[in-house]
């Protein structure tokens, strides 16, 4: 696994944003290198479909939106100015989805 930010962390809220996710999601989703990783982050942030699923968090989450594909099990959280906060498969799938809008949600998009 690589040790620093990619050329892609200008997509992330942050270059350790970028790092700590790669770290924690990566090796799940199958990535070995945070290019691929954060390639894929963004290639998902900007997937439109049938199978996407959004909504925009209220104000306790900074108006962020959060996206799923209930065929890949991909989750993200892109910030309110399109920064990528977040991407991963969520262990519970979509019930977990779902839980994030119960705690956070303010409208689906």
């Amino acid at each position: 696994m690589e040790k620093g930010p990619s050329t892609y962390a200008e997509y992330w809220t942050s270059e350790y944003a970028e790092v700590n996710h790669f770290y924690f999601h990566a090796y799940d989703m199958g990535y070995t290198y945070i290019t691929d990783y954060s390639q894929a982050a963004i290639n998902f942030a900007l997937k439109k479909g049938d199978n996407i699923i959004s909504f925009t968090a209220n104000e306790k989450k900074f108006h962020s939106t959060y996206k799923y594909d209930v065929e890949t099990n991909e989750f993200i959280i892109i910030s309110r100015d399109g920064k990528i906060v977040t991407y991963y498969l969520p262990e519970d799938g979509i019930d977990y989805f779902y839980s994030q809008f119960d705690k956070y949600g303010d409208y689906w998009n």
